[in-house]
């Protein structure tokens, strides 16, 4: 009797084991698997360096915020398909910030790429890296002014006449230095932003003599939102015919393997005609090559 009883606690205590070895064996397994497979991913993410593109958020029709709060704009949905070409080797970010954060966001690391609309100038192309591939084109600096008057075509025309200027970095410093060589008879500079209606009214009522900008802003500001307006646009570039009239994105000095990686994706984007695509989108005009 004896050796029965102990015969079937031995069993029992067999049978219990064995449960218990099989639920371990299960756990571990388990446990294992969800090891391989968050280190996979982390493979998979650390494979790729994470970056971040700032654009401005209160820049119509280029980088702004919507009415739902979130990025939008030319230059977002050109980033996007940006971050897409480059995922291979890039986990990228789009965000917006200030036009006062993005500058100081670069430098300290922040950021790795901001665009706000740029223009080219020496001052931040020894300061940052510009990518070598355009955003976009602008055109050249043109001048806007009312039809009919014969008086006005060039820099020189505008010499003793009123000439209301956004200020712009480029046009700003050729207008100042167009001044300073002709002290006796200099152009009258109004530096303002007022809205578009008050200056196709200062140039009627004879407030202004002309307005400059570039042919891009001219174009989709006046012509194409007024094309009732009695104005008109000159032919002749102030800046020169040489003078360059994209936009382009900035990185921080010396980051060229990134630089290569973007211009790589911009350019394909340019041959695959997605950034036609999206000038028509935003601005009912192809922007994506260099006007000749």
């Amino acid at each position: 009797m004896k050796k029965k009883v102990l015969a079937l606690l031995m069993c029992s205590v067999m049978a219990v084991s064995a449960l218990a070895g099989c639920g371990g064996s299960k756990d571990a397994n388990e446990g294992n698997a969800s090891k391989t497979e968050e280190q996979d991913k982390g493979a998979e993410s650390g494979d790729k360096k994470k970056i971040k593109i700032a654009i401005g958020n209160g820049y119509k029709p280029f980088c702004y915020l919507n009415e739902e709060e979130k990025p939008d704009g030319y230059e977002y949905e050109l980033f996007t398909k940006v971050a897409e070409k480059m995922s291979d080797k890039y986990d990228v970010k789009v965000v917006c910030d200030s036009w006062d954060n993005l500058f100081g966001g670069l430098e300290t690391g922040k950021y790795d790429i901001v665009s706000h609309h740029l223009g080219y100038n020496a001052e931040r192309a020894e300061k940052y890296n510009v990518s070598a591939e355009s955003l976009m084109y602008f055109g050249e600096y043109r001048l806007v002014f009312k039809k009919g008057r014969t008086d006005i075509s060039d820099m020189e025309s505008l010499a003793g006449k009123t000439l209301a200027n956004s200020g712009n970095d480029n046009i700003g410093k050729a207008l100042v230095a167009f001044n300073e060589e002709h002290p006796d008879n200099p152009i009258v500079l109004q530096e303002t932003m007022p809205n578009d209606e008050s200056i196709l009214s200062g140039i009627e009522n004879g407030l202004y003599d002309a307005y400059t900008h570039t042919v891009f802003d001219c174009q989709t500001r006046f012509f194409d939102r007024y094309p009732e307006a009695e104005i008109e646009m000159s032919t002749v570039s102030l800046l020169g015919d040489d003078a360059d009239c994209g936009t382009y994105a900035l990185l921080k000095k010396g980051n060229d393997d990134l630089q290569a990686d973007f211009d790589a994706a911009i350019k394909e984007l340019r041959e695959e005609g997605v950034i036609k695509e999206l000038c028509m989108k935003w601005f009912n005009g192809d922007y994506s090559v260099k006007p000749e």
